[in-house]
């Protein structure tokens, strides 16, 4: 019990190796760009952060509190500067991956007189509610939402 709190104590107020959040840091030093004002307002902000953080020694939250942003944009512009270490852990088992699919768009099936299918029946002979029009499915669609059928079909028509 006395060597757990002792170890909380040191890690809470040695600030040498870690921030006051409990950050690690890299020891990285930060410069300041020459051409910091020709950047885009998002690089200006993540250049002010890790200023403020690495050259005027303030702490996160009040870097947060100055810039009136939230801590988590102020930590994740300090780690992709690598001026503090993502502390994190990651468990080395597989992640699960889910089991939905992309999901297959058609064409609708239309008659020689030019009046579409009532029983919204696709251009592959499947039923269902996911057809969209011809120039969605031949320009906004990437291959793998296109039904496979319907694309043969499509392009045999002369599309």
């Amino acid at each position: 019990m006395f060597s757990r709190l002792r170890s909380y104590l040191t890690r809470m107020l040695d600030f040498r190796d870690r921030t006051q959040e409990g950050f690690p840091l890299t020891g990285q030093s930060f410069v300041v760009p020459e051409n910091a004002l020709t950047l885009h307002p998002r690089a200006k902000r993540t250049v002010a952060i890790c200023n403020l953080f690495a050259n005027q020694h303030k702490s996160i939250t009040e870097i947060a509190q100055l810039l009136d942003t939230a801590t988590a944009q102020v930590i994740s512009a300090l780690m992709e500067e690598g001026i503090i270490a993502d502390r994190r852990r990651y468990s080395r088992k597989q992640v699960k991956r889910e089991r939905r699919s992309v999901p297959k768009y058609h064409l609708p099936l239309v008659w020689s007189t030019g009046n579409p299918d009532h029983l919204l029946r696709n251009l592959c002979g499947a039923s269902g509610g996911d057809i969209v029009s011809d120039f969605v499915f031949s320009e906004v669609l990437r291959n793998d939402e296109r039904c496979e059928e319907c694309w043969t079909r499509y392009r045999r028509r002369g599309h």
